[in-house]
């Protein structure tokens, strides 16, 4: 997440030297310095004016700042904008500075000259203190994450080839697709497979952290890499064995760290349950399971929950069940997989579309799925539902919420891919029933043309009276012999809209009876 920096310092020396290095830090976004305790407070309250958002995360405050003292400047800041974290940039960080700057508000102390790794732990901390304040002074306050920082989602499979990566891959792309900066982030130690999805090859992994005791921004950045496709991606080691390098200790330090820089954090749990992965289950707003409707999937699921539950990781109840190549046709469906897992069951199922998957994972590009694809949609919808896309309700409020069962989401979604062939086929049946009413038609004018013939009446007009005007009569013919009166005629068949177009095909009809005309 961006955080915008304000620094402070009547030195215009120190100025550029501060400026230069927050520059330089990953998502900072520093705003011109200001040289006066009088201007630092008047730039604080005009953005006030504006909204608590326009106020800046983080003052850097230079202890020689003027005309104010710089403690009871820190002071009249932390009373009027208690939203904003300030650091106190001074040539004494002794333990009793230390101490005085806590005591009127300080979020921090850095000492000079500058260290770029303490100035960027310092900035990161405070704004993390800043982003914490804010949400409890926001009126949205039950939409937020319930902790600090961005949203983190755990997505874990029931069993090998659920199509777990598949998901959290395009989850991540869909929540960096509105406009939220979004971590990926392989803890499929042994067997991760996002960089094969994605076709990357990069050296650092998340065992590069693993022996990190302060995770900062700077050691994060190095560690990453940022796709084409938008997201940044922290990968398992290419040797699996260095997965077990990771311990539960190191990958809460780095997800924590991760969610102070982003706003959505997806984590690819694999299938496996290691100390590493289970910390991100445990910790996640939303754990995503993957499964798939047949026995073996549903069987493996039960058995992940109830581990999940025994080992104190996570309760069934806050684990979301998400079905992965659904179709209507499927004995076991979506309610039934929920009352057997005893999870929640996301609305959003995901159908079945081998081939539409097939060429993009073959070429290692799963980000060019085409926008068309059902699996596309079906997983976007998901990241709606999950709160992950701008404007789309916060994880914490979807956890709380009672699920929607059923499948209608999938139902959907086959409406639309089937209301091409719904309408042929109403067309179709609507001119069938045309082509049989011009049956009908055919033969009772013929019918009533033969009893007008017989009794010397006006035959064209009877074979008309019952035939609407869109229907033409053609070839209308009269024969006596052996005292019998016989009629033939054809009925042009119309197409959809009588009266509009023809087919070039005649109904012919044919009616006889007993010639009443007396002989001339």
């Amino acid at each position: 997440m961006a955080v915008r920096i304000l620094a402070a310092t009547g030195d215009p020396d120190a100025a550029r030297a501060l400026l230069g290095l927050l520059g330089q830090l990953p998502g900072a976004e520093p705003g011109p310095a200001v040289g006066d305790s009088t201007a630092l407070l008047d730039t604080l309250a005009r953005a006030a004016e504006t909204g608590l958002d326009e106020l800046p995360e983080v003052v850097v405050l230079h202890d020689a700042i003027g005309p104010m003292p710089a403690l009871d400047l820190i002071r009249d800041v932390a009373l009027r904008f208690p939203a904003v974290g300030v650091v106190l940039l001074t040539a004494d960080p002794s333990p009793t500075m230390l101490a005085s700057a806590m005591n009127v508000g300080a979020r921090g102390v850095i000492g000079l000259p500058l260290s770029y790794d303490e100035l960027g732990a310092r900035v990161e901390a405070a704004a993390g203190w800043a982003a914490g304040v804010r949400r409890h002074l926001s009126p949205n306050r039950a939409s937020l994450p319930a902790v600090a920082g961005g949203a983190l989602v755990a997505v874990a499979g029931a069993k090998g080839g659920v199509g777990t990566t598949v998901i959290a891959v395009q989850l991540a792309l869909a929540a960096h697709a509105s406009g939220r900066s979004t971590a990926l982030v392989d803890l499929d130690l042994q067997g991760g497979d996002i960089a094969s999805f994605l076709d990357v090859q990069f050296r650092r992994s998340v065992a590069d952290l693993a022996d990190i005791a302060d995770v900062s921004s700077r050691v994060l950045h190095d560690a990453m890499y940022v796709h084409e496709s938008g997201p940044a991606l922290l990968l398992a080691p290419a040797d699996g064995e260095r997965g077990e390098e990771v311990t539960d200790r190191s990958a809460r330090l780095v997800l924590a760290a991760l969610r102070q820089r982003y706003e959505v954090v997806v984590v690819d749990c694999g299938t496996q349950v290691t100390s590493a992965n289970a910390v991100a289950v445990e910790t996640a707003d939303a754990a995503v399971l993957v499964t798939t409707p047949d026995v073996i999937a549903v069987r493996a699921a039960k058995r992940m929950v109830r581990m999940w539950d025994r080992l104190q990781i996570r309760k069934p109840q806050d684990t979301t069940t998400v079905v992965n190549r659904h179709t209507r046709s499927s004995e076991i469906q979506p309610s039934l997989i929920g009352r057997i897992t005893g999870t929640k069951i996301a609305a959003s199922v995901i159908p079945a579309g081998f081939r539409e998957l097939q060429a993009v994972i073959d070429a290692g590009r799963l980000q060019d799925l085409d926008n068309r694809s059902t699996v596309k949609a079906g997983i976007w919808a998901l990241a709606g539902e999950l709160g992950l896309v701008a404007g789309a309700p916060a994880l914490p409020a979807a956890r709380g919420r009672k699920p929607r069962r059923g499948d209608r989401g999938q139902v959907t979604l086959e409406t639309l891919g089937m209301t091409p062939v719904i309408l042929v086929t109403l067309i179709l049946v609507w001119q069938a029933v045309l082509a049989g009413y011009t049956f009908t038609l055919a033969g009772n004018a013929a019918d009533k043309a033969a009893r007008a013939a017989a009794v010397g009446g006006d035959v064209p007009a009877a074979a008309r009276s019952d035939v609407p005007s869109a229907w033409d009569i053609r070839d209308l013919n009269v024969s006596r012999s052996d005292g019998q009166v016989s009629v033939s005629l054809s009925l042009r068949v119309p197409v959809l809209f009588p009266g509009a177009i023809s087919f070039p095909v005649d109904v012919d009809g044919h009616a006889g009876t007993v010639d009443e005309e007396p002989p001339r």
